[in-house]
């Protein structure tokens, strides 16, 4: 290998170093991307809040004496189960924004750079490609979360008045007796008002739910399923068509 060849090896090595040491501890940093986290910590509040107070409201009917609030009750414990399945992809969104971009330039960017090395040192063309498809994905993995984040927001942005009414409600909400004492026994029974109102409550909690699957979980799975589909694309047709003249004029220069 001749010295033209070195220096090359070399600066390309040196890419790769820079993207290893700094590129991907910028990328990765979770101010660098303070308003997605930001979108997204503000709906785990917003899911925490709804899931406790389906759980609470159906701890407090399930303690009425009787049966008549009994399918309330059920309802609502298992929407709070709903809802922490979607608190859990709502935490996994706000790992996968910094982990991407960890992703893409403390792995992919730095072994694109060393396959282009093998392919100066080496001369086959079809290592760069190979580089050049790898270093495509990095970006679009880099991209793709931030992008999907932005998506669900938007789309969560035209329904979010459900989901702060039916918080609001469960803030106003009040489990009231016909007890005189204002304790509940087993003589007590449930206004027909606490009774309309749980149900109202129950109705804006499927709604929230309903728009929260919708923006947490079918969104990103929508995104990943494209990026699984372009990954595919990209490996396994020749879409990536590279200009090669000037990679044949650099190895004319090394030989």
């Amino acid at each position: 290998m001749n010295y033209k060849k070195i220096m090359i090896v070399a600066l390309i090595l040196l890419m790769a170093v820079i993207s290893f040491t700094k590129i991907a501890p910028a990328a990765a940093d979770p101010a660098n991307h303070k308003h997605s986290i930001e979108k997204t910590e503000d709906k785990i509040t917003q899911v925490m809040t709804l899931s406790g107070g389906a759980a609470a409201t159906s701890a407090t009917l399930s303690l009425l004496p009787g049966d008549m609030c009994t399918p309330l009750a059920d309802q609502l414990a298992e929407l709070a189960k709903y809802f922490l399945l979607i608190l859990s992809a709502l935490y996994l969104e706000k790992f996968l924004i910094s982990l991407s971009g960890y992703i893409s330039f403390m792995v992919l960017i730095p072994l694109a750079c060393l396959i282009v090395c093998a392919a100066v040192i080496t001369g086959k063309k079809n290592f760069t490609r190979t580089a050049a498809k790898i270093a495509l994905i990095a970006m679009i993995i880099f991209g793709i979360v931030p992008a999907s984040v932005k998506l669900s927001d938007m789309v969560y942005q035209t329904q979010a008045a459900k989901v702060n009414d039916a918080i609001e409600q469960y803030n106003d909400l009040e489990i009231k007796g016909d007890s005189d004492d204002g304790l509940f026994d087993e003589f007590t029974s449930i206004t027909t008002e606490t009774i309309d109102n749980v149900t109202d409550f129950l109705d804006n909690l499927l709604e929230s739910l309903a728009v929260m699957i919708v923006t947490s979980c079918v969104i990103p799975l929508l995104v990943f399923f494209f990026l699984v589909w372009l990954v595919r694309v990209i490996f396994s047709a020749n879409i990536l068509v590279l200009d090669t003249s000037s990679l044949d004029a650099l190895t004319g220069k090394l030989k």
